[in-house]
């Protein structure tokens, strides 16, 4: 300590502090009984020298007194390293706070307690952007930093936890915490809380300061989406509908786009239910068509695009029908189809046959060739019907061709047998046809086809009560085939019903008195 300055009565000191730069502090009781309150005066001795017309005044000072003495001249007074802060001034003395990094405020709201932490905030990093507290950003592994309690000296250090309460044990005597470099290294997207308490020597603590910081760095993703990839589809007005999963910031609607071979679609996105489709207005090509998804959430976040493609298929295929190659007539029933079908663009795959035009369709893969298609059995013009069906489930309208059927199977006569109800329990039938040289197969009810026959009478013995019916058919050798075929034989065998069974009496009247009628007026 060097002694310096003149006048007389006036006494001050130079302190060398920490790091050996000298601070002038010049002190008066009325400063130091104003200080005396924030526990900063130190118990001070002086001395005085005189010289000529020079009197110099020295003090000696030591933190923590309760009063310092001096003379009457303005003084001040420096304590403990001045780190960072703000200085408070006044026109009898300035003070420069500085144990432990302290700054003392005079626009700071005073704590209840004198170890409650009153800010607390978090970086990017140290000389990075501050975090704003509850809103969604994507730095995962920020700095937290916090102030030491406003007044106190004797914090011995700070209890901290990540997403839990803190124990009285302490953690740091510093005022950060890095994410970056602790255990932790980043944290995980969702909302996290960092929590911090200041205790003393004592064991003592202060009421916990909270940061809740929200995260996210996962970009939107798609659940589901259709049309899907590669799907036939034979309707132009199909919408698009694709299900976006996005659990932390949400979507951003006016980032997101879908692209429609290459154009902007107009869509409708539900952020609730996470729906995005393509409106009502949207139109697709006959063909491929590709999409493009670009999705993009609040805080930037953004998905790989996803891009596939299907087809559209409204145009039904087209076709002819041939029946025998063009042939105006036929004697068999069994026809040969040519048919001739194409598809612009996903392909004929089946068809649809008939012989009416308003149904009794059967449904078979498609062919050039339909061999032994069956006419109905019925002399005259034929007609059969084809619809052609393509991929993507398109059906033509009907196309047909038409023959003349000229059988040359025998027609079937039934020239004698019972008619109506008849007591008999035996039925004889006798039958034949007008051709000659046939041959015959009859059946009673149920039963199976007989075997052919050339018998043209047929019995059946112990009928029961109740109806019974009778079918015959006349065959006769045609084609030099072997056996009889179905193109030899009656397409429409003769038919007869009957019943067996005793005619009930005629209507009697009942017997007795004879029935009185009157009227009573």
């Amino acid at each position: 300590m060097r002694q310096r300055g003149q006048g007389t009565g006036s006494r001050e000191y130079t302190r060398r502090r920490p790091g050996g730069r000298a601070t002038l502090a010049v002190l008066t009781t009325a400063s130091c009984m104003a200080l005396a309150s924030l526990v900063l005066c130190p118990a001070a001795s002086a001395a005085v020298g005189e010289g000529g017309n020079k009197r110099l005044e020295a003090a000696g000072a030591s933190q923590g007194g309760p009063t310092v003495s001096s003379s009457k001249y303005r003084q001040q007074s420096s304590i403990g390293e001045a780190i960072a802060g703000t200085r408070i001034t006044s026109s009898k003395f300035r003070i420069v706070p500085g144990f432990l990094g302290a700054a003392a405020s005079s626009t700071a709201a005073v704590p209840v307690s004198g170890l409650d932490i009153a800010v607390l905030y978090a970086k990017t990093d140290a000389f990075g952007d501050t975090i704003p507290a509850q809103v969604w950003q994507r730095d995962r592994d920020p700095l937290y930093l916090w102030e030491h309690p406003v007044g106190v000296l004797e914090v011995a250090g700070y209890s901290y936890a990540i997403d839990g309460l803190p124990d009285d044990t302490i953690d740091t005597t510093s005022t950060t915490f890095d994410i970056a470099t602790s255990e932790f290294v980043w944290l995980p997207d969702g909302v996290h809380t960092f929590t911090v308490k200041a205790l003393n020597s004592a064991g003592n603590s202060g009421a916990p300061a909270t940061f809740e910081i929200w995260i996210d760095t996962t970009p939107p993703s798609v659940a589901s989406y259709t049309p899907a990839a590669g799907a036939l589809l034979n309707l132009l007005t199909t919408p698009a509908v694709i299900m976006v999963s996005e659990v932390s910031s949400g979507v951003d609607p006016a980032e997101t786009e879908l692209l429609v071979n290459g154009a902007p679609a107009a869509t409708v996105f539900d952020q609730d239910t996470g729906r995005l489709a393509t409106s009502s207005s949207t139109l697709w090509t006959e063909g491929a068509n590709s999409l493009e998804l670009r999705l993009v959430d609040l805080v930037g976040n953004a998905a790989t695009p996803l891009v596939w493609s299907f087809t559209i298929d409204a145009t039904p295929p087209s076709g002819t029908l041939v029946i025998h190659g063009g042939a105006a007539s036929t004697t068999s029933v069994y026809v040969t189809l040519s048919l001739d079908a194409s598809d612009a663009v996903s392909g004929v795959t089946r068809m649809l046959l008939s012989n009416e035009e308003a149904g009794g369709y059967v449904d078979e893969p498609y062919a050039a060739v339909r061999e032994l298609w069956r006419l109905n059995a019925v002399r005259g013009l034929q007609s059969v019907y084809v619809k052609f069906v393509d991929a993507a489930g398109n059906t033509s309208a009907p196309v047909s061709d038409t023959i003349d059927l000229l059988l040359t199977a025998p027609e079937t006569v039934i020239t004698a047998g019972p008619v109506g109800l008849t007591p008999s329990r035996t039925g004889t039938f006798s039958f034949l046809c007008p051709e000659g040289g046939c041959v015959f197969s009859y059946a009673f009810d149920h039963e199976a086809w007989s075997a052919w026959s050339e018998a043209g009478s047929a019995t059946a013995e112990s009928l029961s009560d109740g109806n019974h019916y009778f079918r015959v058919r006349a065959a006769r050798e045609t084609n030099g085939l072997p056996g009889i075929q179905d193109d030899e034989t009656d397409p429409s065998p003769a038919e007869r019903t009957w019943a067996v069974g005793l005619e009930p009496p005629p209507l009697a009247l009942p017997q007795g008195p004879p029935i009185k009628l009157w009227r009573l007026e």
